[in-house]
């Protein structure tokens, strides 16, 4: 037991020592290597020592910012302070609706129509695959996982298990659609990808993934759905005599008309631009992030009795806060050019590679997949595909080909491969912030575990779609 807690405590030590030395090897510049061993240092420690992953992460940009390595300005320009405010209206409309008893009401209505735990498990999965193609994976799995917590509580189990299926769904959901991840609005501005698009080259390979995804579930979880299946079946009368009362009206219409204009934030952002006479463009995503603070604030006008206390309880400040800290972090590899120079060895990679596939542009495609994995189990994806983009462009400038196979295997593993780890999405986080309010707590080894194998099929198949439909 001693050996074991002095390695977890040596290894923030050791790995941002060895990256160093490593990225010394590499050609980096001083600059980039300490950026890097920085980077590295929060978030092996972070991961080691998950329950004190902010006060870490505080630590991290401590050094960054002393070290010369990042400045007040690029601070604010890497935390993504727009999606972290989204992040907050998002939680104060969820907070409003579980604290209005919305989740009770759609149990009840479930549970009118399935009597069986697993056509429940199987059910939900589907459910948050769809609504992150259809909005996007953060609201998806916000609404889901506060289901969840509704019927697991109301069951006695743990709803861990449950969340981590949900999630697994969640990503690969979120790379059906232009507008269910970030990484794939970014994808469609630089590759100059339609919705249709999407619809054409990505959703079936979604929906193929997400199949084999729901069954490998079942089996991975097989005790613990069998044990959700028992207790359902004995609960099944408590749980439809919940009480439904005429406020579920007004619940109903924060809910679908919070879904209804995060799916058309974009076309009522051209219809302001034109009414408006603004310039085209100039409200790019104003009414994503706006449609969740239009109706917190109606909903908090409802509950203005309670209004402090809903947004002083609901929103989960802690991982908020570790989320900015992480994006400007993560955002320093863009400040010290060391991004640039990760690219040049991914072509060197694919290179490597090709010699023994025999096909240069494949190969290619193979080490932007495996980067783009590596990078986005660790860190967030959509830092590390935006750093990718710039990648993309850059080989195909130099060797002639068509970057299109490219995009599109930047947005699979960039989804997918958020799945091997607790913090490789947006989505993951969320949901494990959300089972922390709720005491219940993953370990990353757990979490690796249960969902390495799965990850890998999603990405294995996923590489075949783009090999054998996609590929030109």
């Amino acid at each position: 037991m001693m050996k074991s807690n002095t390695a977890k405590i040596a290894t923030p030590i050791v790995v941002p020592l060895f990256i160093y030395t490593l990225a010394g090897i590499g050609g980096f510049t001083f600059e980039q290597r300490v950026s890097i061993a920085v980077l590295s240092l929060f978030i092996s420690a972070s991961l080691l020592f998950w329950s004190y992953r902010l006060a870490f992460a505080l630590l991290g940009v401590f050094f960054l910012l002393a070290l010369g390595l990042l400045d007040i300005k690029h601070f604010i320009e890497f935390s993504q302070l727009d999606v972290i405010a989204f992040l907050i209206g998002m939680m104060i409309v969820i907070g409003i609706l579980e604290e209005r008893g919305f989740f009770d009401f759609l149990l009840a209505k479930i549970t009118s129509y399935i009597n069986d735990g697993k056509k429940l498990f199987i059910v939900v999965l589907l459910l948050s695959a769809l609504m992150a193609a259809l909005v996007d994976e953060v609201t998806s799995i916000l609404f889901i996982t506060s289901f969840i917590l509704k019927i697991t509580r109301r069951l006695g189990i743990s709803a861990y298990p449950f969340v981590i299926g949900a999630v697994l769904a969640t990503n690969v959901g979120s790379s059906a659609t232009v507008v269910g991840n970030p990484i794939g609005v970014m994808i469609a501005f630089n590759a100059g990808f339609s919705f249709s698009d999407f619809i054409r080259w990505a959703s079936p390979n979604s929906v193929i993934v997400l199949m084999l995804t729901v069954a490998l579930s079942l089996i991975v979880w097989r005790p613990y759905v069998s044990e959700l299946d028992a207790r359902y079946k004995r609960s099944l009368t408590s749980l439809e005599k919940v009480a439904v009362d005429k406020k579920q009206r007004v619940n109903f219409v924060i809910f679908l008309g919070t879904i209804t204009m995060l799916i058309l934030h974009h076309q009522l952002e051209i219809f302001l631009e034109e009414t408006l006479s603004l310039p085209k463009g100039s409200m790019h995503n104003a009414m994503l992030l706006g449609a969740p603070f239009l109706w917190a604030s109606i909903g908090l006008l409802i509950e203005r009795h309670r209004a402090k206390e809903i947004v002083s309880t609901r929103v989960d400040w802690w991982t908020l806060t570790f989320f900015m800290l992480l994006f400007a972090s993560v955002g320093t590899l863009e400040y010290t050019g060391a991004n640039i120079k990760i690219g040049e060895y991914t072509v060197r990679l694919g290179s490597i590679i090709s010699n023994a596939i025999y096909n240069p542009e494949l190969s290619t495609m193979l080490s932007l997949i495996l980067i783009s994995s590596s990078m986005t189990a660790f860190l967030d994806n959509v830092v590390a595909v935006a750093t990718l983009i710039e990648i993309t462009k850059g080989i195909a400038h130099v060797t002639g080909w068509d970057p299109f196979v490219f995009y599109w295997a930047l947005l699979f593993s960039g989804t997918m491969a958020g799945n091997y780890t607790p913090i490789g999405s947006t989505a993951n986080i969320v949901a494990l912030g959300i089972l922390e309010q709720n005491k219940e707590k993953i370990s990353f080894s757990y979490w690796v575990k249960k969902a390495f194998v799965v990850t890998t099929l999603q990405l294995l198949v996923s590489i075949v779609w783009l090999t054998f439909f996609v590929h030109r």
